[in-house]
């Protein structure tokens, strides 16, 4: 196989190696280095430098194929240099005979001997297995028309010598057409070549054969006179029929008859062998089979299906197969032969799994229709995505499959902003959480309406609405991983919350009870994060209240009483002791746990991290803590540093609590109406400032204006009503001062303070009026950060496999292992609590995950799962029964539309011919 790796270019050859996909460094650094010395051997001819280099290399390293040598192989280099003992040397240490380069013509090495006239080196690669009828892959020629093609007068002999040896050869074919259909004896009548014209004539070559208007014959007869007369027809064998041959010339020409006849004989032989063969040999990138899906030939492809052609095989070189090219050409009724020629399971299966060079599947190739759009006969790629994902086929393909890019048929389906083929795609059970490798959900670009009618239809019902066991089933396939392990789950709601477009969708029935069941199954993680940091605040306000709640300076006291100061502080520490030392290990231990859980928080993400508030605040109270307890420092500054850390750790309680979707509305309401606050007063500053400079100019006398940060203090304090108009010197400057004092208290107080307060009147009405969604947000939230601490990339590390979820999965489940059996307990522990996160590997059947409602029952009107005890609201049952509700509504309208319709194209019809009748019998024909 053709390989690709990165060598550093050396001095005086210009070749460097590296893939076109990305750079693929094969072996060490001393074989890139022997790798390169082979190469510059070649190029240079030096037959010790090749010896030494090739002692070193393997048979894979030798055939290694340099890209920026035109793609060759060190094989190639030396045929086209015509160096017979390098030659040797690399077919001898075991250089393959038929490498192709990987650029250009795509030619291997016998193609440059038969150009090259050379026949030992012919001989040579020959003797070691060359293809003689091997074809380059732009114009489909084999080593006989590059014979002829090459043919010097003045070399005659050496290229007589390359057509013996040649024709000596066993496996020749000597009528092998080129892409026009010339054979090798057309190339030798054209150049003029009379002695090749002969020999394969001899040897049976074809006169018939058409390029153009001309046959063969004819070209022979108008070059050579009397050559054809001089030869004894009567004795010369005729040549082993080549059925493939014909067939594939009636194909590039489109005869139909023509090859449905050769096709019958090639039927009618009983050779399975020979038909084996015709049907699988590949010419160029193509099979037969291959070059009828690419151009779009349904009469050929269904012959070629019939006669037993495989839709599964694939080429070499480029990796694909029928299926595979028929799909990304939309040819429809090509596929659907394709696939009713796969009959049995294991080749559908086979097939419809097929990966091209990208790892891209059929739906792939349908779905990004990068061969143009429906315009030509027989393209429909929706008709084709149709047909996939039909039932019969449906369950062969996996319709989350990622290419080398991790894009899934979804992402390209969204980047090509058709919403039928999102639509379909998500019907049929696409997953919207899948990240390609760039970090994209597929889900950014769905319109909130194909998604919402996705969600309906993701709601089916069992039995009459009426009857007591009326059954609604909630499918979450669209939430589902199909195949990783342990991942997070709330991955495209998070999207949602975001999208102001998409977030109004969380309110229904499918993610709303999705949340309320992850939410009951996650509860328990953010009520011990509470309880712990409860513990944490209450330990260290006390801690600070009782060692550090008092200061008594001693500036200005006199010697007695500081000494009884000192003496008492004394006494009252060495009797609080044991209380301190306690209260630090408690508050030491709960301060560890928040260490921790912001390390692993930093870990997973640390750009996201860095970039929210409240990840600082938290940083800011661990590091006061730490320098509280820990750090010596003055008692002055310990003083500071308790009030911050006072305000900090109260501030962060408030934020926790306002984490619970029951209490999110009002700590969004604080930060919303904060937030606005801060944008208008930021525009509005500057005339705060222009007035307490004017306050400083003119109020100087009073010492709360005597410098100017205390005047812009005093300025601030003023604004928000603290006036205090008596205690201004307005006498200073009577009529200023007053005009100032009259205007800041009209543009200030009254209009400034009153449009804020409107501002956060109009805030908090709209919050209101969006409680229930605000909720809604903060839950996925608040679930999306628990999940990132236990689901985040630093357990991928610690935990090797997937978590097994619910007691009672096999343990010879392969998607579903546990490290369980690990004994550490570090790994116990996370196993334990990761179990306990997940819905789709514990609760919720992955394969068919749903749950079932019940809403005419007094009593277990819902089913979840067996292992765990789950509670929906009565609001979430009766708003996935109006849905249902609302759909056999819709299909009884559209039914009854439907009636209509028909009824008027009755009455249409009844109307014509009455008419007709009516013309026929008052005004009949004359006879």
């Amino acid at each position: 196989m053709t390989r690709y790796l990165e060598l550093k270019p050396m001095e005086g050859n210009g070749c460097t190696m590296q893939g076109s996909g990305g750079t693929t460094t094969v072996g060490g650094p001393d074989d890139d280095e022997y790798r390169q010395e082979m190469l510059v051997a070649v190029q240079t001819g030096d037959e010790e430098r090749l010896k030494e280099s090739l002692s070193h290399l393997s048979p894979s390293a030798i055939n290694t194929v340099f890209p920026d040598c035109d793609g060759e192989a060190a094989l190639h280099i030396a045929v086209k240099y015509s160096s017979l003992t390098l030659v040797i040397l690399l077919l001898e240490a075991g250089a393959q005979a038929n490498v192709k380069s990987v650029k250009g013509k795509k030619c291997t090495p016998i193609h440059f001997a038969a150009t090259n006239g050379n026949p030992q080196i012919l001989r040579a690669l020959l003797n070691k297995g060359a293809d003689p009828n091997s074809k380059e892959e732009v114009m489909g020629r084999c080593p006989l028309h590059l014979l002829a093609n090459s043919w010097k007068k003045d070399e005659e002999n050496n290229y007589t010598e390359c057509l013996d040896a040649l024709l000596s050869s066993n496996k020749i074919r000597i009528d092998m057409p080129d892409t026009k259909q010339a054979t090798p004896l057309f190339f030798a009548a054209t150049k003029n070549w009379e002695f090749m014209a002969k020999r394969l004539i001899e040897k049976g070559a074809s006169l018939t054969t058409k390029v153009g208007r001309k046959t063969t014959e004819d070209i022979v007869k108008s070059k050579f006179h009397g050559l054809l007369e001089s030869i004894d027809f009567s004795v010369i064998e005729k040549p082993k029929r080549h059925f493939g041959d014909e067939l594939y010339g009636a194909l590039v020409n489109r005869d139909i008859n023509q090859f449905r006849n050769v096709m019958n004989e090639l039927n009618d032989c009983g050779n399975k062998n020979m038909k084996q063969t015709a049907l699988e040999e590949t010419r160029g990138n193509y099979t037969m089979l291959q070059y009828a899906c690419e151009h779009g030939l349904p009469e050929f492809v269904e012959e070629l299906a019939k006669s037993g052609a495989s839709a599964s095989q694939k080429v070499l070189e480029s990796e694909m197969s029928a299926l595979l090219y028929a799909a990304r050409n939309g040819h429809y009724r090509i596929l659907e032969f394709l696939l009713l020629a796969l009959k049995d399971g294991k080749e559908l299966d086979k097939g419809l799994k097929q990966r091209d060079r990208k790892q891209e599947t059929v739906l792939h190739k349908v779905v990004k229709r990068e061969y143009g759009v429906d315009e030509k006969d027989g393209v429909d790629f929706y008709r084709c995505l149709q047909l996939l994902l039909d039932e019969k086929y449906k369950k062969f393909i996996n319709i989350d499959a990622q290419d080398a890019f991790g894009n899934t048929p979804l992402h390209y389906a969204v980047l090509c902003d058709d919403q039928s083929f999102v639509r379909l795609l998500l019907l049929n059970g696409s997953h919207l959480g899948i990240r390609n490798k760039f970090g994209t959900l597929a889900i950014t670009r769905i319109q909130a309406n194909v998604l919402e009618e996705v969600l309906n239809d993701s709601i089916k019902h069992n039995n009459n609405l009426t009857d007591k066991d009326f059954e609604i089933i909630l499918h979450y396939s669209l939430l589902a991983p199909t195949h990783t392990p342990w991942r997070p789950e709330t991955e495209c709601l998070s999207f949602l919350s975001r999208s102001s477009k998409h977030r109004r969708l969380l309110l229904h029935p499918i993610f709303d009870t999705f949340l309320s069941l992850k939410w009951q199954r996650i509860q328990q993680y953010y009520f011990f994060n509470i309880v712990a940091y409860t513990l944490f605040l209450i330990f260290l306000t006390i801690y600070i209240l009782m060692f550090h709640g008092s200061f008594v300076p001693v500036e200005g006291k006199d010697t007695e009483n500081v000494n009884t100061t000192i003496s008492s502080l004394t006494t009252t520490t060495d009797g609080k002791l044991a209380g301190k030392i306690i209260l630090q290990v408690l508050i030491t231990l709960f301060l560890l746990y928040i260490t921790i859980r912001e390390g692993i928080q930093l870990f997973v993400s640390w750009k996201l991290y860095i970039f929210k508030l409240e990840n600082w605040l938290e940083i800011s109270i661990v590091v006061l803590t730490i320098v509280l307890l820990f750090v010596p420092v003055g008692e002055s500054s310990q003083q500071s540093l308790s009030a911050w850390l006072i305000l900090f750790s109260w501030i962060e309680f408030i934020l926790l609590l306002g984490r619970h979707p029951y209490l999110a509305i009002y700590i969004t309401m604080f930060t919303t109406v904060a937030f606005n606050f801060l944008k208008f007063i930021i525009m509005f500053s500057f005339m705060i400032i222009a007035f307490s400079i004017s306050f400083y100019l003119v109020f100087q006398v009073d010492e709360n204006f005597s410098t100017y940060s205390g005047a812009l203090l005093k300025t601030l304090a003023m604004a928000t009503g603290e006036m205090e108009y008596t205690d201004l010197p307005l006498s200073t400057y009577p009529v200023s001062s007053h005009l100032l004092f009259i205007m800041f208290m009209f543009s200030i107080v009254l209009v400034l303070m009153n449009l804020l307060n409107g501002l956060a009147v109009s805030d908090i009405q709209q919050l209101r009026e969006e409680a229930k969604l605000v909720s809604y947000i903060s839950r996925v939230e608040l679930i999306s950060y628990i999940e990132s601490v236990f689901l985040g990339s630093p357990l991928e590390y610690v935990l090797p496999g997937p978590l097994k979820c619910c007691e009672g999965v096999k343990e010879s489940d392969d998607s579903e292992t546990t490290c369980s059996s690990s004994h550490n307990p570090f790994m116990k522990l996370l196993d334990w609590l990761g179990r306990r996160i997940l819905m789709f590997h514990s609760c919720l059947n992955r394969t068919e995950p749903s749950i079932k409602l019940y809403p005419n029952r007094e009593f277990g009107r819902w089913k979840v799962c067996e292992c765990h005890k789950f509670s929906l609201k009565e609001s979430q049952i009766e708003a996935a029964k109006d849905i249902v509700l609302e759909k056999a509504h819709a299909v009884s309208h559209h039914r009854f539309s439907g009636i209509e319709n028909r009824m008027d194209e009755i009455m249409t019809a009844l109307t014509t011919l009455t008419e007709t009748v009516n013309n026929h019998v008052l005004c009949p024909s004359p006879q």
